[in-house]
């Protein structure tokens, strides 16, 4: 047996590896098999394969019990919903424990089937979800496929709840169109108790895209240090220790990254040690900042800003920092925009305050986007905690204050202006800047 669940920390990178290799080794997509993995950190179970309707979890449950497994994994694009719940019911049943990384696949229904497990650990951004699609094989009037999807809706809610998983869930998957993937946060694992808390370990999360990373395109993820230690959740801190400083740098780096280029560029020459481990590969700095210098170019309009609350921090003489950034890009030469939002992962060395490794991963865009939505959001939050927070003098109504008053003029170098000129504050709304637009701060 495992030697403490929360060892699987230190494990994370050798079943990447070997669970690669069986993906190579392993047969293409059908109905569901099984492969089984021994090593670090235990024997572990991996269900392949569509789920189809015909798939039997009575098999799932002879090989789990032959081979004494310690965890059960997917390799699985999704496929039938009625049978993916089955399976994960079939896995609470066996009290089995579910482990997903970002080397296999669990996508559409197979979220479904990972949270059967009774305790759970997903890294960000290895489940993938979208909405459920009705088979073609069957046809059906719409009356019909109304009812089917209604009572197909509830199946879900119930198992979610009997699983002891948000529904939020279930929300999110309607929302995204069938063709689509939109992968997990961190938070979202989280908040949503997709990942188990305290009995699973805390991640070694090698997620994410780089503010200045181009926003279009995923990044391959790179194994980050494993000697860090005391991960905290930002916010638990005490003002003047690293995890609030690492905190602090991740929001000036990424404030600095919104300016104009020549200043953006100025200040990433500075803040890159020598050599830098760069989205899984080991290139110098004058590389790095090559690429910074690229994407600034192609978008010299960006409003880079971490999303409030998303950030976790472990330090030990270096910090190990991840969490979620959103952002908006522009060229009004071309009229292109970019937006949409993505993981990231730095490590900061706090004795030369130099950024030794990055990587990262868009987790969605939003095609067509021709406003900073997402950061008026981010902004709109962060006032209403100002002027209506509990305690006006508190560390976190202060935060909310300062972070407000750092986006605002970084939405205003993007053209977006807070209100107009002699029109009453009651009535100041974010909009395209104009001859009569209020900068912010006037």
């Amino acid at each position: 047996m495992l030697e403490g669940w929360r060892r699987m920390r230190k494990s994370v990178s050798f079943i990447s590896m070997l669970l690669a290799f069986v993906a190579m080794a392993g047969e293409g997509h059908a109905a569901i098999s099984y492969q089984r993995l021994d090593g670090a950190p235990g024997r572990g179970l991996v269900i392949k394969g569509v789920f189809e309707f015909s798939d039997d979890p009575t098999q799932l449950v002879d090989e789990y019990t032959q081979y004494q497994a310690d965890y059960l994994s997917f390799d699985s694009p999704g496929g039938n919903v009625v049978t993916a719940i089955r399976f994960g019911r079939a896995i609470r049943a066996l009290n089995a424990r579910t482990l997903q990384i970002r080397a296999m696949e669990c996508a559409s229904a197979c979220a479904f089937a990972f949270v059967g497990g009774v305790e759970r650990f997903a890294e960000p951004g290895s489940i993938g979800v979208h909405r459920i699609s009705l088979s073609d094989d069957v046809p059906m009037d719409n009356k019909l496929a109304v009812s089917t999807v209604q009572l197909m809706t509830g199946e879900i809610i119930g198992y979610l709840t009997d699983m002891g998983v948000s529904p939020n869930l279930l929300q999110l998957s309607l929302s995204i169109d069938s063709t689509d993937i939109r992968y997990l946060t961190a938070a979202e694992m989280r908040d949503w108790n997709i990942n188990t808390p305290e009995d699973m370990p805390s991640a070694q999360e090698s997620a994410p895209p780089p503010p200045g990373a181009a926003p279009q395109e995923s990044a391959t993820p790179a194994d980050m240090p494993s000697d860090l230690s005391a991960s905290e959740e930002v916010g638990a801190s005490e003002p003047g220790d690293l995890t609030t400083e690492a905190v602090d740098f991740v929001n000036r780096y990424n404030d600095e990254w919104s300016k104009d280029s020549a200043s953006a560029l100025a200040f990433m020459k500075g803040v890159y040690a020598d050599e830098v481990s760069f989205f899984g590969n080991s290139v110098d700095k004058d590389a790095v900042l090559k690429e910074k210098a690229a994407f600034a170019q192609r978008w010299p309009k960006r409003i880079y800003s971490v999303k409030p609350g998303s950030v976790t921090a472990s330090c030990a003489g270096k910090c190990e920092m991840s969490g979620i950034v959103e952002w908006f890009a522009g060229n009004r030469d071309t009229g292109k925009t970019s937006s949409g939002m993505a993981e990231f992962s730095l490590v900061w060395n706090t004795a030369s305050l130099q950024i030794e490794s990055e990587t990262g991963k868009v987790l969605a865009t939003d095609k067509g986007a021709k406003a900073p939505d997402r950061l008026i959001h981010q902004w709109t939050g962060l006032d209403d905690i100002c002027r209506t927070g509990v305690d006006r003098e508190g560390p976190e109504t202060l935060r909310a204050c300062k972070r407000r008053d750092e986006l605002g003029p970084l939405l205003n170098r993007a053209d977006w202006c807070y209100g107009h000129k002699d029109e009453a504050g009651i009535n100041w709304e974010w909009h395209k800047c104009d001859a009569n637009s209020r900068r912010y701060g006037d």
